[in-house]
């Protein structure tokens, strides 16, 4: 992958990473633009509900959100012109994004400062910076980080991971690139 400055583990990685992130209220519930419904589980994890089909999805084992386009994308075609070279709108930006979360050859994994996948919330919470990593298996020169927020943001688009066991019993991790949040609701202190 590219070394850059938004790459786990540099100096300016700290410096990049959205703003904001010091101590908040802990959030209980985040409502996307297309009414799904995040709620914080007691044992850490979170739960969307999908208002539209009434489906209640399998708990998440990390949530992060990503900033928009209009926050990250001019920084993110400096350092990887190669990827995001004509990328001019949302709309592009997220189709990027959406190749990384829907192909089967392609990855996304949620990081530290250091590189170490972070496989809860409560990693996500302890972790000083967290980046989510995009990784092609067929081409690693189309591979790049990018910053995200521990912490809902309106507007911020949700990312989340999911494990599971397959038919055959071997682990693996769903994710899944949601709508922009609209909504954050706190709880009461």
């Amino acid at each position: 992958m590219k070394e850059s400055q938004f790459a786990p583990g540099t100096q300016a990685a700290a410096e990049s990473a959205p703003s904001g992130e010091r101590k908040e209220r802990r959030p209980t519930e985040i409502v996307t633009a297309h009414g799904s419904v995040y709620r914080y589980l007691p044992d850490g994890r979170t739960q969307r509900f999908k208002t539209k089909t009434g489906e209640l999805n399998e708990p998440q084992d990390t949530l992060v959100f990503i900033p928009p386009f209009e926050m990250i994308g001019g920084r993110a075609a400096e350092l990887f012109p190669e990827i995001f070279r004509g990328i001019e709108n949302e709309v592009q930006f997220d189709q990027v994004l959406l190749e990384f979360a829907q192909s089967q050859n392609r990855t996304m994994l949620v990081v530290d400062e250091k590189n170490t996948e972070l496989r809860s919330n409560e990693e996500v919470r302890n972790a000083s910076h967290v980046f989510v990593q995009f990784i092609d298996r067929d081409d690693p020169k189309n591979c790049f980080v990018l910053p995200v927020s521990k912490t809902p943001k309106i507007g911020y688009n949700t990312f989340d991971t999911t494990k599971y066991r397959d038919e055959n019993g071997e682990l693996k991790r769903a994710k899944h690139i949601g709508n922009k949040v609209v909504d954050v609701k706190y709880a009461e202190e």
